[in-house]
């Protein structure tokens, strides 16, 4: 008579660490996702306006700017919080902002993007 094997597998505590696990990345993909999307858009947005040589004059460079960041829906970020300056022709932009996402009680998240835009 064959004999059966006992079947083994993931145990209870086990089930439970697995749940912790994937809870805790959700939880921090939630937080930071909205900030890397953010920046990825703001990021696009910039180079296009390079792309179309809307550089030549700093106001009209922000006035398309806010354009685009009200269109594509940033409200948590404004025109005026990024630095600009001029080097004879080219539009210099300065990018460098930071995100500070609340975890939990008082653990918070911070993401610090930083980029220079410049004429090629």
């Amino acid at each position: 008579m064959a004999t059966r094997q006992k079947q083994t597998g993931i145990s209870y505590i086990g089930v439970m660490v697995l749940i912790l696990i994937i809870g805790s990345l959700l939880k921090v993909v939630s937080a930071v996702g909205p900030a890397y999307y953010d920046y990825y858009t703001i990021d696009k947005l910039i180079e296009a306006l390079y792309r179309d040589g809307r550089t030549t004059n700093i106001d009209d460079f922000k006035r398309a700017l806010g354009e685009r960041f009200s269109i594509n829906g940033l409200r948590d970020r404004s025109v005026d919080e990024f630095t600009y300056s001029m080097d004879g022709n080219s539009l210099i932009v300065d990018l460098d902002y930071e995100v500070r996402k609340n975890m939990t009680g008082n653990l918070d998240v911070i993401v610090h993007f930083k980029k220079t835009y410049a004429a090629k």
